[in-house]
């Protein structure tokens, strides 16, 4: 007959390795969220937001600010390389925070696939792909801004006009999900141009006005 003390023993026993078996997943629970929660709550400081490529829309756990966003996006035409591109520039208003983050695209105006390509000028920048290579740029560090500019290519064959759309991050519960430039009408222009044949075809155009109207 077994000592009463051996089976109380027995018992003890037993019992830490059936709770410990039961209490694994409990226990694997809290490392998950703890994983996954700060990178919801605190988005993506290094700018690596390929999953928001189609919304554009940061994982803060917050809605976008409803307000008149108070950045601004700018553009003006510039010769990169021989090819006819733009200028674009993230500024913030006068009197306007500083910002965190950025993401910027050129869209049709209203659409949702990133057009083009981009070219990243600073650290501040980098490129990244949204459908394409290089089809959108955004922040690479958390560290305040009051402006960014980036050089955007057309495609090679225009369809589309283009409106470039940014989503800026004051921090991290205050962002607009919509700051917009003018419209660059491009639908139809054909294949891009360089730089040189845009200025050669200006000037035989001027020679061409002169030889008419000069007797």
């Amino acid at each position: 007959m077994p000592h009463p003390m051996s089976s109380r023993r027995m018992l003890c026993l037993s019992i830490p390795c059936s709770v410990a078996k039961m209490d694994l997943p409990v226990r694997i629970l809290p490392l998950l969220l703890l994983t996954f929660i700060p990178m919801h709550c605190n988005g993506y400081p290094n700018g690596k937001v390929e999953i928001a490529c189609t919304t554009m829309m940061p994982l803060h756990g917050a809605d976008a600010d409803p307000s008149f966003p108070p950045y601004s996006l700018s553009f003006s035409s510039v010769n990169h390389t021989g090819i006819l591109g733009f200028r674009v520039t993230l500024n913030k208003e006068p009197g306007t925070s500083d910002f965190k983050g950025f993401f910027i695209q050129a869209r049709a105006p209203g659409g949702d696939t990133p057009q083009g390509t981009f070219v990243v000028l600073t650290s501040d920048a980098q490129n990244l792909s949204c459908t394409t290579p290089d089809s959108a740029v955004s922040h690479t560090s958390r560290s305040m801004k009051s402006n960014v500019s980036v050089i955007w290519l057309p495609p090679k064959k225009a369809s589309t006009d283009i409106q470039f759309r940014a989503t800026v991050v004051q921090h991290t519960k205050m962002f607009w999900t919509n700051v917009l430039s003018d419209i660059i009408p491009l639908a139809g222009a054909g294949p891009q141009h360089s730089a040189s044949s845009l200025i050669q075809l200006l000037l035989c155009s001027t020679a061409l006005f002169y030889g008419l109207f000069t007797f």
